[in-house]
């Protein structure tokens, strides 16, 4: 008998429906939301549109599949991390828009927080660094500007969360406010050693525990969507280092997709402390709680798709992308800080530029300075890795839709000195979650890229390097 499984993938820019029939995606729908930018560095999302997307495509698949809910074994959920809702738990309606993860609004919350000695303290129980990019700030911030959020506070019907909480109230028709340790460990309001709700950083941020959700393990039971089971729930990120099978310690899997996350598993060392490099929780099962080191870059397709949207309006920007990266070019630096820069150098004033123009430079040339500072930036955050870890990386494993530019990942095999095995599976994340539920990995092909020594690369990337420390240190 066929096994049905769906997988909702809700990422930054779109929502995904997945189905998936004896462990092979099978089907996939996708639809894209609005995404919205009030003022400068504010970003959201309207969680109401997500969620008629949700609908329209769970509908859409059963109808073209020729599905009954009966048939299906479960639903899945894998989502965008640190963007935060809150809601009115009597009407359902969010309160605002959701602020994404790449939101900046609580900028001075941070600089505040940071000046009077509460870093330490905060990346001491989170693993994470005090950063707009994270949820805790963008929670204060509401708490702060928003008198509805006051007041729902007070009166016991406010909702708070991630993505997936939201998903999974609304999935549930409100009867499950929960999430799991690899969204909440984002959050600042989660203490990563504990695997709890930590009271001192509540007070630090504002909340209370009674607006957050409950926590579930990931593989958890998480009520019912038109009858159907809702089963297992990760971050998209660390679903994808599981999608991956990169669980032995020192696997480090790469996710290239509008930002960057660069994940090494770690098991369940988690003593590192490094005001570079975060530690994140993976996933925590029955007691067991597995770690690892993040490096994150806020621009990756995000600055290819700003330099054509903005500059170059190339009539197909991939396949150009896929050309040039064969070719020579000036020795033109990109500075990749757009939205501010997260690893290593955690500067969200920082902006981005090119260096060395000349009047002969073409948009190609540019094009080309974007592409490689976004593997020039994977090799620092590696690079940091083996030092703050101590552990030797043999191989990487890569996914996202980057990646489909094949010459762009053979240099990066180069520039790193290590073997690259591709995905031809986009759905890591998805693949991640499942495999969570079933507890074996999915199956699936990999293109094997080895390392060929190029000086020139090397050199170049010795440049861009020097650039960014005498720019943003």
């Amino acid at each position: 008998m066929d096994e049905n499984y769906l997988i909702l993938d809700q990422s930054t820019s779109a929502t995904k429906l997945l189905l998936v029939k004896n462990s092979k995606i099978i089907k996939r729908l996708d639809k894209k939301h609005e995404q919205y930018y009030p003022t400068e560095g504010w970003v959201e999302h309207d969680p109401l549109e997500i969620w008629r997307n949700i609908e329209y495509l769970f509908h859409k698949l059963l109808r073209e599949e020729g599905l009954d809910t009966k048939e299906i074994q479960s639903i899945s959920i894998t989502n965008q991390r640190e963007t935060i809702i809150a809601w009115d738990k009597v009407t359902g309606n969010p309160v605002c828009n959701a602020l994404v993860w790449q939101d900046n609004r609580s900028t001075q919350i941070c600089q505040t927080l940071v000046r009077v000695g509460l870093q330490p303290e905060i990346q001491e129980k989170t693993g994470l660094l005090l950063d707009p990019y994270f949820s805790g700030t963008k929670i204060k911030w509401l708490y702060e500007n928003i008198p509805e959020i006051r007041q729902l506070s007070q009166n016991g019907n406010l909702a708070i969360g991630t993505m997936d909480s939201w998903l999974i109230w609304k999935m549930s028709q409100g009867e499950v406010f929960a999430t799991e340790p690899s969204n909440a460990c984002r959050t600042l309001l989660y203490n990563i050693h504990t695997n709890e709700w930590d009271s001192d950083l509540l007070k630090i941020f504002g909340a209370s525990k009674e607006v957050l959700p409950q926590i579930y393990s990931s593989s958890d039971y998480f009520g019912t969507y038109k009858n159907i089971p809702i089963k297992g729930v990760m971050a998209d990120s660390q679903a994808a280092l599981v999608g991956e099978n990169a669980v032995a310690e020192g696997d480090v899997k790469v996710t290239l997709g509008t930002g960057c996350s660069i994940l090494m598993m770690l098991g369940n060392m988690h003593q590192f402390n490094n005001s570079e490099i975060l530690m994140t929780i993976v996933n925590s099962e029955k007691g067991c709680t597995n770690y690892a080191l993040e490096g994150i870059i806020r621009s990756c397709a995000d600055s290819i798709n700003w330099f054509n949207d903005s500059i170059a309006h190339f009539d197909d920007i991939n396949e150009i992308c896929n050309q040039i990266i064969e070719e020579n070019h000036q020795e033109i630096i990109f500075i990749p800080a757009l939205s501010g820069i997260a690893t290593p150098f955690w500067n969200n004033a920082a902006t981005g530029s090119f260096l060395n123009l000349r009047r002969n430079s073409r948009l190609e040339d540019l094009l080309f300075a974007i592409l490689e500072s976004i593997i020039f930036q994977i090799k620092m955050v590696l690079n940091k890795m083996e030092q703050v870890s101590g552990l030797d990386i043999r191989s990487i494993c890569v996914d996202g839709g980057v990646t489909k530019n094949r010459a762009l990942m053979q240099k990066l095999s180069n520039l790193t000195g290590r073997e690259l095995y591709v995905s031809e599976v986009e759905e890591l994340s998805a693949l991640g979650t499942l495999t969570m539920i079933k507890g074996i990995p999915i199956q699936q092909k990999y293109d094997h890229i080895f390392p060929k020594y190029d000086q020139v690369e090397q050199k170049r990337y010795t440049a861009w390097e020097n650039k960014m420390l005498e720019e943003l240190k």
